[in-house]
């Protein structure tokens, strides 16, 4: 028996690491797939956040978790992906309702929008550490906490 060739050429380092960012969005955030995440990141994914942020969360999972119970019907949009060796870049934004709590403040049923830049660094295959800048005054001045 003759074996099968497949012109699939495996995926450079560059694009798995690509590959395991976009799963972060759309497989994890947007589908709300809380299983992925042992395969797509480290349990103790180092977080490093600008003065200020809003939330700042001890973990991923907490992250996740926390998110969802203030807004439940998140959901990212990917503009841009940049990556280079260990590091992947991402620009996104999102749309959510405030359906419960957030921040120790009660929910608001407000709509907003967020933006921001991530820096993922993938190490083994995994996210192993993270940059984080979003519009957090943005946010909590549409969620009316300041004005």
């Amino acid at each position: 028996m003759m074996a099968l060739e497949t012109n699939t050429p495996a995926l450079s380092k560059t694009e798995a690491n690509k590959a395991i960012v976009r799963r972060y969005w759309f497989d994890f955030w947007n589908e709300k797939n809380i299983n992925v995440l042992n395969e797509i990141a480290v349990e103790n994914v180092t977080f490093h956040f600008p003065p200020g942020q809003a939330h700042q969360p001890p973990t991923l999972k907490k992250w996740f978790e926390t998110a969802l119970v203030a807004f439940p019907d998140v959901h990212f949009t990917l503009h841009d992906e940049l990556a280079e060796g260990d590091k992947v870049v991402s620009r996104w934004s999102y749309e959510a309702t405030n359906t419960g709590n957030f921040l120790g403040r009660e929910t608001t049923s407000i709509r907003v929008r967020d933006q921001g830049i991530d820096i993922f660094r993938i190490e083994n295959g995994k996210i192993v550490e993270m940059w984080v800048a979003q519009d957090s005054l943005g946010l909590l001045q549409q969620l009316k906490v300041i004005q």
